[in-house]
């Protein structure tokens, strides 16, 4: 069969040097790589990670084989950028080089720019070669990958995420403790005395939302304008792969910007857009897969589920998509965006980071444990549900204590007060991530 390896080794820098970093033609133009928590790779496994462009997929790949060149022959490690080849030239490449190498293990990176790649994910499944397989559109990896039992895949996907703050902090500072806890047992004794740095370094979080281009750019006092910029062109071609309406997305995301994670319903929303209700229905599910934001129901707490007839709510899930959309839309300089709407973009923080702490593909859906309570009198903003109910409330004004049928702990900017009143910093500083999610 033809292959043509011309640009093989230029992708595969491994092969040939031992030094290979600095041959890499992606990690020679990155000022800094931030560690991230490395996952095993099975053998005749295929592990799907699905994310956000730009939050450190290629480079998190980049990772993984200076690991595996540890154990495994470098010539045997195989990197494939997706988005460079059709289905049948990856195809023609893999059948040559296990022809050649016998056992082989392959990295396929934006698996989902190749047409009928769900073809190939099943053949590789079937034929037990081990696989890291990356995707920027979640909307079609999660669903074809859903379909495929059997091929090698159940347990073995992730999502990936920017950084959460803990990360943030590990990567900025070198003198606030290590420290880790349950949602619903902070304990920030540990970090107390460290309140003015992690305060100054929440701050700086908020403005690049954990996106690692945007992290190291502030860490070395760069500008983020291009950043900004970046993120709604991610945001743009992710809605331009998926066939839907620019247009219309722009006014739902400007629409919920406006809203400031404030109660919507589907009707409301699809009066003051301009569309059916189940369109708004159908672009916050685009957006939600692509995890470009997260749709919030309201529990009923008696029942222990979600009310689907009451309202809902809506937040981004990275503070750097309601900065950059600003920008975008009304030309809002991000610092002063951030001072203006800084509780607003503390609670989405909070809701994002308590999802991530327990997200797991398939198995451990947001859906099934995060939401919100409200009823004539009160709202509590983030309610989850894992065994027992348990509230968050964001309020950096006045700490207003109110009765509920649930335990709550309140997040402040500075107040701490007994077991459940503490500073929304030192609490996010040590909430982790779930094992499945990156």
């Amino acid at each position: 069969m033809v292959v043509k390896i011309s640009s093989l080794s230029r992708y595969n820098p491994w092969w040939k040097y031992d030094d290979w970093e600095k041959e890499d033609f992606l990690l020679k133009g990155i000022e800094e790589i931030i560690p991230r928590n490395m996952k095993n790779i099975k053998d005749k496994k295929i592990m799907v990670i699905r994310g956000i462009r730009r939050a450190g997929k290629s480079v998190y790949i980049r990772l993984l084989v200076k690991e595996m060149i540890k154990g495994i022959d470098r010539r045997k490690i195989f990197y494939i950028p997706a988005d460079r080849y059709n289905l049948q030239e990856i195809r023609n490449i893999i059948d040559e080089f296990r022809r050649r190498e016998g056992e082989i293990y392959l990295l396929l990176d934006e698996i989902t720019y190749l047409k009928n790649w769900k073809i190939l994910l099943k053949i590789l499944g079937e034929e037990g070669i081990t696989t890291v397989a990356t995707g920027s559109n979640p909307v079609e990896l999660k669903k074809e990958s859903e379909t495929l039992p059997g091929r090698g895949i159940e347990g073995n996907e992730y999502y990936f995420t920017p950084l959460n703050f803990k990360e943030f902090i590990g990567y900025m500072s070198s003198e606030v403790p290590d420290v880790r806890f349950q949602y619903y047992r902070p304990d920030v004794n540990t970090v107390v005395p460290y309140y003015e740095e992690i305060e100054s370094l929440f701050y700086k979080y908020v403005l690049t939302g954990g996106f690692p281009e945007a992290v190291t750019r502030m860490k070395h006092n760069r500008k983020l304008d291009e950043i900004y910029e970046e993120i709604v062109r991610v945001i743009l071609g992710e809605i331009a792969k998926s066939g839907k309406d620019e247009e219309i997305a722009r006014e739902i995301l400007e629409y919920f910007l406006r809203l400031r994670g404030n109660r919507f319903d589907y009707i409301s929303a699809a009066r003051d857009v301009g569309v059916s209700h189940p369109t708004i229905r159908e672009y916050i599910h685009l957006l939600e897969n692509a995890r470009i934001l997260y749709e919030l129901e309201a529990w009923d707490i008696n029942k222990r589920r979600h009310s689907h007839r009451k309202q809902k709510k809506v937040m981004f899930q990275s503070t750097l998509i309601p900065i950059a959309l600003a920008l975008y839309l009304w030309g809002d300089e991000p610092r002063e965006f951030v001072d203006k709407n800084m509780e607003y973009l503390a609670e989405s923080t909070v809701d994002t980071h308590l999802i991530w702490s327990l997200e797991k593909p398939v198995v451990k859906e947001k859906h099934s444990f995060a939401g919100f309570y409200y009823d004539a009198s009160k709202e509590c903003d983030l309610v989850m549900l894992d065994n027992r109910f348990f509230g968050i409330e964001t309020k950096y004004g006045n700490v207003q204590m109110r009765r509920y049928p649930f335990k709550t702990i309140y997040l402040t900017k500075d107040v701490l007060d007994g077991e459940y009143i503490m500073p929304l910093s030192l609490y996010l500083a040590g909430i982790t991530k779930s094992e499945k999610v990156i």
